[in-house]
């Protein structure tokens, strides 16, 4: 894990020393994939790790707190880059150099991080690839067709979370060319307050996530997207700004939630030895939809201004949608799966 926390970090403190111009967005864009190449390669082998550190029953609250450090960072962090921004000085770049220091720190302090029984679960994980277990897309087609409730899992997930990834840079133009809103309000409504929110509710979804099932926990906060969502569209459709307010916070609620669901989901669907093959797939589909919803939903906000300028802000109701329509699959998953607790210890 050490290795690409500092290459990480090395993208990120790179991003402060980019020249403006053509070259420095190709830069940009270059250091910003490897960035998020390197942090799926993080997630992956952070949740395995947490899923073989901590018991079941305790693991979303452990997961939790060390979450809750992250958000205020994020969001303190997010605000302070909203203000530099808006004031158009050079002092984002001091900014993104320390948050870089940060990360190189951290990395080197996971030297002293200890993996339970990983002799045993390198061994189990060996077991499994000499039995064929692959990584690439045979191995992702074999284990979504050997498994037929991850698969449906991954379906309602890849919908809800794709309504997610199309909401943020929708809400972003909008909030700039529709609502005109400054750039501290923008950062404030699409970063800042939802992580602000996180701390103060995570440890309340760890606990409820401990006590159920991953398809319960879904089904219960996925519903707070669908309020969240609507209320956000809805500002943008009637641009009426105050609603921003109290959909970025339910939006937080729900991302809260989502973070716990995202990191260990997949352990009460995975047999040991198999956690880092199911989260690689996880993983694998979030990179899918990351890339093909943002501009797809950019495409939908333009094309309908091209098509008749003035109805490009119902291109929202796309992202709600998709939400809503993962919030019914994970409901429906949940009365088929009954009320049963967590799967697996």
């Amino acid at each position: 894990l050490r290795p690409l926390l500092l290459a990480m970090a090395v993208c990120v403190g790179a991003l402060a020393l980019l020249p403006g111009g053509g070259a420095g967005l190709v830069a940009f864009l270059v250091l910003y994939t490897a960035a998020r190449l390197l942090w799926a390669g993080i997630d992956t082998v952070r949740s395995v790790i947490w899923s073989v550190n901590y018991p079941r029953r305790l693991r979303a609250r452990v997961t939790g707190r060390i979450m809750v450090n992250g958000s205020i960072a994020l969001a303190g962090s997010g605000l302070l880059l909203g203000w530099l921004l808006e004031h158009g000085n050079v002092g984002y770049r001091v900014a993104i150099l320390a948050a870089a220091a940060c990360g190189i720190a951290g990395a080197f302090a996971f030297k002293r991080f200890r993996v339970r029984q990983e002799s045993r679960l390198l061994a189990l994980e060996i077991d499994r690839v000499r039995d064929g277990a692959r990584f690439d897309l045979s191995g992702i087609r074999e284990l979504l067709v050997r498994d037929p409730r991850y698969r449906r899992y991954m379906v309602a997930q890849s919908t809800f979370g794709a309504g997610h990834l199309m909401l943020t840079p929708l809400l972003v133009v909008c909030l700039d060319e529709v609502l005109h809103a400054p750039e501290f309000v923008q950062v404030a409504v699409t970063a800042a307050v939802p992580i602000i929110v996180m701390p103060v509710v995570l440890q309340a979804w760890a606990g409820f996530l401990d006590r159920h099932h991953i398809v319960v926990y879904r089904a219960t906060h996925a519903w707070v997207a669908v309020a969240g969502s609507l209320l956000l569209a809805t500002a943008v459709l009637a641009k009426v700004s105050w609603l921003l307010w109290p959909g970025a916070l339910l939006m937080g609620i729900s991302l809260a939630a989502g973070s716990l669901g995202w990191s260990l989901g997949h352990n009460d669907f995975a047999p040991r030895g198999e956690e880092t093959r199911y989260m690689a797939l996880h993983v694998t589909l979030t990179g899918l939809r990351g890339l093909l919803a943002p501009p797809v939903a950019i495409l939908a906000y333009y094309g309908l201004r091209r098509l008749s300028p003035g109805i490009e802000t119902w291109s929202m109701s796309l992202p709600v949608a998709l939400i809503v329509s993962g919030a019914w699959q994970f409901t429906a998953m949940r009365r088929d799966h009954g009320a049963g607790g967590p799967a697996r210890t």
